[in-house]
């Protein structure tokens, strides 16, 4: 199944539609992926828009952002863990990035522990 989503993130940016300037899902309702809020580094926000109870928390593109937004407030711990959630997901996606490279959600999610989980066993050294 192809499901074009967004994530704004520097390296894991899943994408859609550029409208005014600024990223928006698509095939999502508007704000439920929380990228206006990732954008601006409103992590408060993000998160709170990521975990409302309202939405599937078992979406591997929300777990995706919720592991950025987790990552970025210093909770490295829950940032892999819901990256290891997003993969371990039934549902997994083909999505296309901001650069316009397509892939699941499985590789996105693989990818973000692999960079994450590599730079936390850089700074323990």
């Amino acid at each position: 199944m192809k499901t074009p989503a967004l994530l704004a993130c520097a390296a894991f940016c899943l994408c859609a539609t550029i409208a005014s300037a600024q990223a928006v899902e698509t095939g999502y309702a508007r704000g439920t992926l929380a990228v206006a809020a990732i954008e601006r580094g409103d992590w408060a926000r993000a998160e709170a828009l990521l975990t409302d109870p309202r939405l599937n928390a078992d979406d591997p593109a929300r777990l995706i952002n919720l592991g950025q937004v987790y990552w970025a407030t210093g909770r490295q711990g829950e940032a892999l863990s819901a990256w290891r959630r997003a993969l371990a997901s039934a549902n997994q996606f083909e999505i296309e990035t901001l650069g316009g490279r397509t892939v699941s959600t499985a590789a996105l999610a693989r990818e973000a522990l692999a960079a994450h989980d590599t730079a936390l066993r850089s700074a323990a050294r």
